[in-house]
């Protein structure tokens, strides 16, 4: 089964602009969630942004963030789902390959565990009846 992980992070932010490149501690709070996806069995991880230096920050983690995402579904109406679906038609353009599903890992959740990852990629699969 490939898992695409998504880590959405987009510069506008009402409250906190720039939040998902804040640092917490020494690091910016976006690379706690690229550490541990990057640790899970995730197939690929990727991170969706419409920023170039949030991009940048991502890549010197380890992270892919192979594009930028657009304008209309950077805003403060954008849904997850349209970040997700952007994200997984973009990657399967990219990669030539198909994801059976996707995981979104918000980066202002940092405090999960590889571990956490793991567990919901053995739910997804050993559940027949999800679609």
């Amino acid at each position: 089964m490939n898992i695409l992980g998504v880590i959405p992070a987009r510069s506008g932010s009402k409250g906190v602009p720039y939040k998902n490149i804040k640092l917490l501690e020494s690091k910016p709070l976006i690379a706690y969630t690229i550490e541990v996806a990057l640790e899970s069995n995730l197939t690929n991880v990727i991170v969706s942004t419409d920023c170039q230096k949030i991009a940048d920050i991502a890549k010197s983690y380890s992270a892919k963030a192979p594009f930028l995402r657009p304008t209309k579904i950077s805003n403060d109406q954008a849904k997850s789902i349209d970040v997700a679906i952007h994200a997984l038609k973009k990657m399967e353009e990219i990669d030539f390959m198909k994801y059976d599903a996707v995981m979104l890992l918000q980066p202002t959740t940092p405090f999960r565990a590889a571990n956490d990852i793991n567990l919901a990629i053995d739910i997804i699969k050993n559940q027949s009846d999800f679609d």
